[in-house]
């Protein structure tokens, strides 16, 4: 990335792909601030952004935005290209990017979950293996080089109004890594544009710590307000609800010890700052509301996946996680 910000007098061209909550409130940010963005969007969605911009409410007020909106054969090579899509969106997200990406690009994928990478750029004995319930024929390691990506994890609670427009309220919060933990200068550098878009970056020396600590915070709140349509304050403060994702904490742990990870809170934090977060509706929730697919496979299926490589159970979680795939939106009816 340094070689190509030094040919583009230090500007990068920035990307983001996707335009739903996350993609919407990154954009804004970065325009807001006079970096120049490109957002990728389809259907009525590119529309309405190319008739009407995109607009952020958020706690620093209303914020109107005309941005660079189209697919990626509209695009040349970008600097920094940001993955704003659901897990299950990636493959043809990602086959349909390459005219945006070289050799020199970064990406970011901003995703839910485990991500696709999880076993790149670790070394040891976890090194290479493919998570298949979130890139069942190997199509993201093919076409997203993990050299050329910088692990990511977010806490932005933004939900989507409507086309082109999306609200949050809370703290925009990212943290960022190297898949081998290094320190290296894009990664500083990539903090630094954040930085100045608004969000506030850490610069993490266990990129999977992070990644773990963003799952459980998805895996015991996520599945559970889908089924039941709980906030966030209601699904860590009602006695029953919170219970049931105090179980599959507990089953969780093992699992990431397993693979030499750890929480970066403690667990019973990450319950009390989930309810705190008050009458907040789970991305999870808010998919289900709209009649759209629900996010299992990377936030439920690989965490199980993982587990059953490691001979571990986790039968509330697998349970609860049952019980959402039934209630899911999108998937086939036979399915298992």
């Amino acid at each position: 990335m340094s070689q190509l910000l030094e040919e583009n007098d230090q500007v990068p061209s920035i990307c983001v792909a996707g335009a739903g909550a996350i993609g919407i409130t990154i954009a804004a940010r970065f325009s807001i601030v006079g970096f120049r963005v490109r957002l990728i969007a389809r259907g009525g969605s590119l529309a309405s952004i190319r008739e009407n911009g995109i607009r952020l409410l958020d706690k620093e007020g209303d914020h109107c935005s005309q941005v660079e909106v189209g697919r990626a054969a509209d695009f040349g090579p970008q600097h920094i290209v940001f993955l704003c899509a659901k897990s299950y969106d990636l493959p043809e997200l990602a086959a349909s990017l390459q005219p945006l990406i070289t050799s020199e690009t970064t990406i970011i994928p901003v995703v839910n979950g485990i991500p696709w990478w999880y076993f790149d750029g670790e070394g040891g004995l976890w090194d290479g293996p493919v998570v298949r319930s979130v890139d069942p024929k190997g199509d993201l390691k093919k076409l997203m080089p993990s050299r050329q990506i910088i692990g990511t994890t977010t806490v932005i609670t933004a939900e989507r109004l409507g086309w082109g427009t999306a609200r949050t309220f809370n703290p925009l919060q990212m943290t960022i890594g190297e898949l081998d933990d290094r320190l290296s200068a894009r990664v500083g550098e990539l903090a630094a544009i954040l930085n100045a878009a608004g969000i506030d970056v850490r610069v993490a020396t266990r990129i999977r710590d992070a990644v773990w600590t963003k799952v459980v915070r998805n895996l015991i709140s996520n599945p559970v307000t889908a089924i039941t349509g709980a906030t966030l304050r209601e699904n860590f403060g009602n006695h029953y609800l919170s219970d049931v994702s105090r179980q599959m904490l507990r089953e969780v742990i093992p699992v990431i010890e397993a693979y030499g990870g750890k929480l970066e809170v403690d667990p019973d934090a990450i319950i009390e700052s989930g309810r705190m977060l008050g009458d907040v509706k789970t991305s999870m929730l808010q998919d289900f509301e709209k009649g759209n697919r629900l996010e299992l496979a990377s936030i439920c299926d690989a965490v199980i996946e993982m587990a059953e490589r490691q001979g571990i159970t986790m039968p509330v979680t697998e349970a609860v996680t049952g019980i959402a795939h039934f209630r899911s939106q999108g998937e086939p009816a036979n399915a298992a």
